[in-house]
């Protein structure tokens, strides 16, 4: 089952909501909310698990069946990627509890993987890039077709296009840690939901786009002692992102 770092979990919370547990629910967990309950297509079919004593709900993440206030914590992974609705269903989770927890992929790893594949269930399993620039703001942008290819003309929106042109993504995440391929989102009360109808463009409208973060988190990866071993087969599988570093000017522990 799921689980939180030790300094995250939340101690003293009676009333727990995991929504869209599946197969691997939120350890702790006193309700699990279920849209899919006997098919499995988001879980490749494997069965449903729950913690123990905890209450099975159908519902939708857009519409909660619970009173205002009804938990302490909400533990939400791996779902808002999927919803139509990702501002109702927000506002559906601070409606319902106090704090709580978002976990989606990361837009490096979306696009990263959509990105030259394009007969890729990637395209279409997932509706949106889900990134958070600030501490208490979550951004949605569409994922189609389309914004599968497009980079903003930004420096690391360049940057992100030319990484992607040199490695194979699909082997290269695996040397990647997991923050970079996760966007990981903490809030207690309420935080800030933008909806985005198109890709944010640095170079239209002023808008930031989600190629900042991308790019950070790559570098944040390539400076992780913990992760020398890989970083380093990493570097000799992909000798081309050395030179791309180079050119864009970027210098880290293990790449530079």
């Amino acid at each position: 089952m799921k689980q939180l770092p030790f300094w995250r979990r939340p101690y003293g919370a009676t009333r727990v909501l995991d929504v869209g547990g599946g197969h691997n629910p939120f350890r702790g967990a006193t309700h699990v909310v279920e849209i899919d309950m006997l098919v499995g297509h988001h879980r490749d079919g494997q069965a449903l698990a729950l913690p123990q004593s905890a209450s099975l709900i159908v519902g939708n993440v857009e519409t909660l069946p619970f009173r205002t206030e009804a938990f302490d914590f909400v533990y939400v992974s791996h779902v808002l990627e999927h919803v139509d609705a990702p501002s109702r269903a927000c506002h559906e989770l601070m409606r319902v509890g106090s704090r709580g927890y978002i976990e989606t992929p990361s837009p490096l790893l979306e696009q990263g993987l959509a990105y030259g594949t394009k007969e890729s269930a990637h395209h279409s399993f997932h509706k949106w890039y889900v990134f958070a620039p600030d501490h208490d703001r979550l951004i949605f942008e569409p994922k189609t077709r389309d914004t599968a290819t497009w980079f903003c003309r930004c420096p690391d929106g360049q940057f992100i296009q030319e990484l992607f042109d040199v490695v194979d993504f699909g082997h290269a995440q695996h040397y990647l840690r997991r923050t970079a391929k996760t966007t990981i989102f903490h809030w207690t009360r309420t935080f800030r939901v933008e909806v985005r109808n198109e890709v944010g463009n640095c170079r239209r409208d002023g808008t930031g786009c989600r190629f900042v973060g991308m790019r950070k988190a790559l570098m944040g990866n390539c400076n992780d002692l913990f992760r020398a071993k890989r970083l380093l087969q990493f570097k000799k599988t992909f000798p081309d992102v050395q030179t791309l570093f180079r050119k864009h000017g970027y210098q880290t522990l293990f790449i530079r």
